[in-house]
């Protein structure tokens, strides 16, 4: 029997075996090109987000909907100063960050996000997809973990030095946004989406040790997902750095589902992270965007993606995607090709 794409993830997601393998290139900022209209209008205007998506949904096919618009909408609701391009993504101005001394993380102040303007279009835009498709298609609502959106307004570097050197000026600016990206989950709750994604790109060797991520975002991110799970919704994380700490992310979080690039730290191979947490939670990746959905073919993404059927796919436990957000510029014939790999090649 078909199932709706609804079903098939939620099948996945529950331990159990589908149709075929799901699958999600992570088309976010890219369905601005089915609409037609250009990156700053989608950004700035949640109703032709929504109906971009809605398209790109319909034309692609993909089962899962990922209601991320850019790293920047919290960052910009605590005042970081924006910049937004006409033909790609909004992201802070580097030149003036909102966070310049140790001093700054001071600055941050619990704001009431019913009058966020960049969160509030974001709850506006998955209100309207998911009246729209939540009734048989996954959706799913995207928060940046505390670190994540103070990484947008100081920098990765100077945040990172901060760490060592000034931990509690940290930890004391992400007691507030947390508190806030608390009231966020509960606006998300409101629009009917089934699950919020949760980015902890701090939580890998590409960044920072293990042990520093359990004390500097750790203890934040159980809040939020306690948060997630208390209002109904599922609880998934993306991490699409290298070496990711699936181990500490899982005791944090426990998530039903982790996007993700590369092998975790405490595996070699993909068929091993299959083998030692396939049955703890749902894979969800991970060809890369820039090979597969920027510089290759469509040919070349299919074959792709029926090797890592191959590789992931056996028993269950696995949704085909990207391993991040699918490039607002890539072909969208390759993102096609992916759904037709799965047809083709993910049967069970």
């Amino acid at each position: 029997m078909t199932m709706t794409s609804l079903e098939r993830i939620g099948t996945v997601l529950q331990g159990g075996i589908p149709d075929r393998v799901p699958a999600a290139p992570l088309i976010c900022g890219a369905s601005r090109r089915v609409y037609g209209i250009t990156y700053e209008e989608w950004t700035m205007d949640p109703e032709l987000a929504a109906k971009s998506m809605i398209q790109a949904q319909e034309l692609i096919g993909f089962d899962g909907i990922l209601g991320l618009v850019d790293l920047s909408v919290e960052a910009a609701d605590f005042g970081q100063e924006m910049v937004y391009p006409i033909e790609d993504t909004a992201h802070p101005n580097y030149d003036n960050h909102f966070i310049n001394t140790p001093d700054d993380y001071s600055k941050i102040e619990r704001i009431d996000v019913a009058k966020a303007p960049r969160m509030q279009k974001a709850l506006k835009y998955m209100d309207i997809v998911c009246n729209e498709k939540a009734k048989d298609t996954a959706v799913m609502g995207f928060v940046y973990g505390p670190l994540g959106i103070l990484n947008m307004m100081r920098g990765a570097e100077n945040l990172f030095r901060d760490c060592y050197k000034h931990p509690e000026a940290i930890i004391a600016a992400e007691e507030v946004i947390t508190e806030v990206l608390v009231d966020y989950i509960r606006g998300y709750a409101k629009t009917g989406v089934h699950a919020i994604v949760l980015d902890t790109l701090f939580a890998s060797q590409s960044i920072m040790s293990k042990k520093m991520w359990r004390k500097m975002e750790g203890k934040f991110t159980k809040i939020l997902a306690d948060e997630i799970r208390a209002n109904g919704m599922m609880v998934m994380v993306h991490n699409c750095g290298n070496g990711i700490y699936f181990d500490a992310q899982i005791e944090a979080m426990e998530p039903v589902a982790i996007s993700f690039a590369y092998e975790p730290d405490d595996c070699a191979t993909m068929a091993e992270t299959k083998e030692k947490w396939g049955k703890k939670v749902t894979l969800c990746g991970y060809a890369s965007p820039a090979t597969y959905a920027f510089l290759g073919t469509a040919e070349e993404m299919k074959m792709e993606c029926k090797r890592q059927i191959e590789e992931l796919g056996k028993d269950g436990g696995f949704i085909l995607a990207t391993g991040c957000e699918y490039p607002p510029n890539g072909s969208l014939l390759n993102a096609i090709a992916m759904m037709e790999a799965a047809e083709l090649y993910g049967k069970y």
